[in-house]
């Protein structure tokens, strides 16, 4: 009587999904990402199906005509709609771990197997997070498939402080309410304008702020009273899932990936915190998580890799961020003085 053996590409096949879909589970950035393009990170999957190195999408535009009054001719007064291309490219990115021996480690196969997608997994939804922040916040340095650009100098820019770029920003120009309410002011009245995201039929925009900054804003008192008097309160959407707040039709997030460094007046840390709306950013996926085991000395040794083909974008319009707004901050640790 022959024994049944488990099919080794049918149980890798497993553990792939298993670890793909507690990535998504664990990634913070999950609350924030849809398939539609009134999402705040678009998700697309089209080069999972079709051979090629990038993918192109369409920025839409608002529609501005007046429109056409009373019985005058519609027909031949409609308005075009505009569209504007975008490119986000996707690069492959992988990591593996590997166990000492059999000897050494005195586990089973399965505990071996749980243990490396566990550690896979945080390691994944971290890099994740990370790429997104980083294109997000406009980090120069993360190169991995798109550079960003940064919005230093440009119109989809706030400064704390009344500053006017960067360098210029000092330790003592901390996030606050009024930094809130310049950076949606200029989301609504930019030329791109910043479309709000809609939350239970309401406009929203969402605010990602360093740990530090959230810190500095809960200490504002203006930031106090508005949570007193109308903190979230039975909202179910998970873009409220681990809120600090909302303020203003804002709802504000922490996040210890927002980008932060000391380019600012006296080598100040200014952080790059953001106000985002529709299509601030776009994920786009070639080949979603693979998982590959494999035996060395003789199968003594075990290892597991896990790759995917993916890239992140901010999308820009006429050079500038179509989605986001930046608030550069000074940026320092809380003091217990």
């Amino acid at each position: 009587m022959a024994n049944s053996v488990s099919n080794t590409n049918l149980r890798q096949e497993l553990w792939r999904k298993q670890l793909f879909a507690d990535v998504r589970d664990t990634l913070y950035m999950t609350r924030f990402i849809g398939t539609g393009a009134t999402s705040m990170i678009m998700e697309m999957t089209d080069l999972s199906k079709d051979k090629g190195s990038n993918i192109s999408f369409g920025l839409g535009m608002k529609l501005s005509g007046d429109g056409i009054t009373g019985d005058s001719e519609l027909e031949g007064s409609e308005e075009k709609m505009t569209d504007y291309d975008e490119d986000v490219a996707i690069d492959q990115l992988r990591h593996a771990v590997r166990l000492t021996g059999q000897m050494d480690e005195q586990k089973n196969l399965y505990n071996m197997r749980m243990s490396a997608k566990d550690r896979l997994t945080d390691w994944w939804a971290e890099r994740i997070d990370q790429e997104i922040m980083d294109k997000l916040c406009g980090k120069a340095s993360s190169t991995f498939s798109n550079t960003p650009t940064s919005s230093d100098g440009t119109s989809m820019s706030v400064y704390a402080g009344g500053f006017s770029s960067f360098a210029t920003v000092t330790a003592a120009a901390k996030m606050d309410c009024k930094v809130l309410d310049a950076a949606k002011q200029l989301a609504k009245l930019s030329t791109t304008k910043v479309r709000p995201l809609r939350v239970n039929g309401k406009q929203t925009y969402v605010a990602i702020l360093h740990p530090y900054d959230a810190t500095n804003l809960r200490q504002d008192p203006v930031w106090n009273q508005a949570q007193r008097d109308a903190n979230i309160r039975g909202e179910t959407n998970p873009i409220f899932s681990g809120a600090l707040g909302i303020y203003n039709g804002i709802v504000i997030h922490e996040h210890e990936y927002v980008y932060r460094t000391n380019d600012g007046s006296g080598s100040a840390y200014v952080a790059r915190n953001v106000l985002c709306g529709q299509q601030a950013g776009v994920i786009a996926w070639g080949k979603k998580v693979k998982w590959v085991e494999k035996t060395f000395d003789y199968g003594n040794k075990f290892g597991v890799s896990v790759g995917a083909i993916f890239g992140v974008i901010k999308p820009l319009f006429n050079s500038l961020d179509y989605g986001v707004i930046t608030m550069a901050c000074g940026s320092a640790a809380a003091s217990t003085a």
